[in-house]
C-alpha cells in the first residue's frame, strides 16, 4: 500500500468518526425533543381537560344564578335546563352503544 493510499484511508477513518459522533449528537437531540414534545402534549391534554371542567362549572354557575335571580329571567333558566337535558340525553345515548 502506498503512502497516498494510507493517507486516504486515514482521512476516511477520521471522516467516519466525525459522522458517527454527529449521528450520536443528533440521536441525543432527537430523544430530548421527543421527550419535550411528549411533555407538551401531556400538558396540552391536561389544559384541555381543565378548560372543559371550567366550562362545565361556568354553565353550572349560570344555571344556579338563573334560579337565584329575582325570577324575571325564567326564560334563561329554561334554556339552561333544556341544554342540560340534551347533554344528559347524549350521554345516555353514548352509554347505550
Amino acid at each position: 500500500m502506498s503512502i497516498g493510499q494510507v493517507y486516504i484511508i486515514d482521512d476516511l477513518k477520521k471522516k467516519f468518526r466525525l459522522l458517527k459522533d454527529k449521528l450520536e449528537v443528533q440521536k441525543d437531540l432527537t430523544e430530548r425533543l421527543e421527550e419535550t414534545n411528549q411533555d407538551l402534549e401531556d400538558q396540552l391534554e391536561k389544559q384541555k381537560k381543565e378548560l372543559e371542567n371550567l366550562k362545565h362549572e361556568n354553565n353550572t354557575l349560570k344555571l344556579a344564578n338563573a334560579f337565584v335571580e329575582d325570577g324575571s329571567d325564567t326564560q334563561d333558566a329554561k334554556l339552561q335546563i333544556n341544554r342540560i337535558v340534551r347533554e344528559i340525553d347524549k350521554c345516555i345515548a353514548l352509554l347505550n352503544r
